[in-house]
């Protein structure tokens, strides 16, 4: 007890002295640069406290991710790089906050209704009983799901089915092998689907707007998903065969409980909800709604007097706002990443630009590889994309190149975390069922990585991203 509160002192004192840290640097930013001049000027030296503070906290776990990006918000002020209510503006009154808000409560909705588990249990009942069979379906499940509710919903939906196939199937011979990889399934499943729709994940709307406030560059939904659905399907594809090698050919088949109440009202009116939006997604700019429009719109639906697929105060204790406030807190970090010259100085320090000349397949192996070791730092998918996209903005800026060319790879390999459990809370949901170790994940994971790197370069290369 008494090496957890030494520990725990230690992290809050850590804590502490990086927030005295940022306030002193900006305070003498000036004499500091004078002192050691930096292409960036003595604001540059502001913002990189507030960076370093960012990513120590993160990296370090010195306290919750949401209390740290609120406790960026709260510094700007005192940097002098931003007024608190420029702070307001550019993070909360984004419209990508409109937009996530919208998708966390249908992702509430799908938690709380069968739907969820009808969907899956479909594609089971149609890949048949066979354990690779099982697994696949289990990993499309994943996929399919995370391209409308995110990836953490999909993982939270599928978790309690391939738990009750675990539990139904101790005592056979495969049992060790069968539950290690439906529960690396249920995460990796879900992370494919991750890159296929701007919705999948925070760090994919962040990029969006980025790509638009920086490089004047608006990605529709037709046209992400056009890249992003090929790339998703086929490590679908390569995932599953890497996992399916551990279960015998010849297992007997798995007993699954398909015991679901018939479809109810709310359950159908969320349908109905759920595919008008994704029609609205795909082609509601022809009428003029934007894609933020439609997924509040969608999200309002649920709780209409007479309909009430979600019990509203339920709602608020299911969604995840500390998603929101990271991804408001880091819109708010790539504006001034950008606008002070940050992101030009990392673009430098991180990437050898020689490299990012060498043709799409190329370029696109190395961004995902690159950022896949620099995600092992920053020990957030969203973090990393909130600090890496404005780099690679910048980086084609500098190389004349397109913009979203550099950006998709980054940002699909955001999406992608095989190695490190902490990286995302879709790997910490099955794993808290003890059926994989961190190494079991990290040893398939370094496979499964150098995989998506081919992957994703090559349908880059293919699809002509630029």
């Amino acid at each position: 007890m008494t090496a957890k509160k030494n520990k725990a002192g230690a992290k809050a004192l850590a804590f502490y002295l990086l927030l005295a840290a940022v306030v002193g640097v900006s305070v003498f930013s000036g004499e500091l640069n004078r002192a050691a001049p930096l292409p960036l000027g003595g604001e540059g030296y502001a913002a990189l406290a507030l960076l370093a503070f960012a990513i120590l906290s993160w990296c370090l776990q010195l306290a919750p991710i949401a209390v740290t990006a609120l406790a960026v918000l709260v510094l700007l002020p005192f940097t002098g790089l931003m007024d608190f209510a420029g702070v307001i503006q550019a993070g909360f009154g984004d419209s990508t906050f409109a937009f996530f808000l919208g998708v966390l409560l249908l992702s509430a909705a799908f938690q709380k209704t069968p739907l969820g588990r009808r969907i899956a249990l479909l594609i089971f009942r149609v890949f048949g009983r066979a354990p690779r069979r099982v697994l696949l379906g289990l990993m499309l499940a994943g996929t399919l799901l995370a391209m409308w509710v995110t990836e953490v919903a999909a993982a939270a939906i599928l978790y309690p089915l391939a738990l009750s196939i675990v539990e139904q199937s101790r005592g056979r011979p495969d049992a060790e092998p069968l539950a290690r990889t439906l529960m690396l399934g249920v995460a990796w499943g879900p992370a494919f689907g991750g890159v296929a729709t701007p919705i999948a994940t925070g760090a994919n709307l962040v990029a969006v707007a980025y790509l638009e406030q920086y490089a004047g560059i608006s990605i529709s939904f037709g046209e992400w998903m056009g890249i992003g659905l090929p790339i998703s399907f086929t490590l679908l594809a390569a995932g599953w065969l890497l996992l399916a090698r551990e279960l015998p050919r010849t297992a007997a088949p798995l007993e699954l409980n398909s015991d679901i109440p018939p479809m109810g009202r709310k359950e159908a009116f969320l349908v109905t909800d759920f595919l008008l939006a994704i029609l609205l997604w795909v082609a509601g700019g022809q009428i003029g709604l934007s894609s933020h429009h439609v997924a509040l719109l969608a999200g309002l639906a649920l709780f209409l007097p007479g309909i009430e697929v979600l019990d509203w105060k339920d709602a608020v204790r299911s969604i995840s706002w500390d998603s929101i406030i990271l991804i408001c807190a880091g819109i708010v970090l790539g504006d001034v990443l950008y606008q002070y010259g940050v992101a030009e100085w990392m673009a430098n320090l991180l990437f050898v630009p020689s490299l990012m000349q060498k043709g799409l397949f190329l370029t696109g192996a190395y961004i995902v590889l690159t950022v896949s070791v620099l995600k092992i730092l920053f020990s957030s998918n969203t973090v990393a994309g909130v600090i890496l996209v404005p780099i690679m903005i910048t980086l084609a800026g500098q190389l004349d190149a397109s913009a979203w060319a550099f950006v998709a790879p980054c940002i699909f390999s955001s999406a992608l975390s095989f190695i490190v459990i902490t990286s995302s809370p879709v790997n910490v949901i099955p794993y808290a069922s003890g059926c994989f170790t961190p190494g079991d994940m990290a040893r398939r994971g370094v496979v499964m990585t150098v995989a998506a790197a081919a992957i994703i370069a090559f349908w880059l290369a293919v699809l002509r991203v630029v």
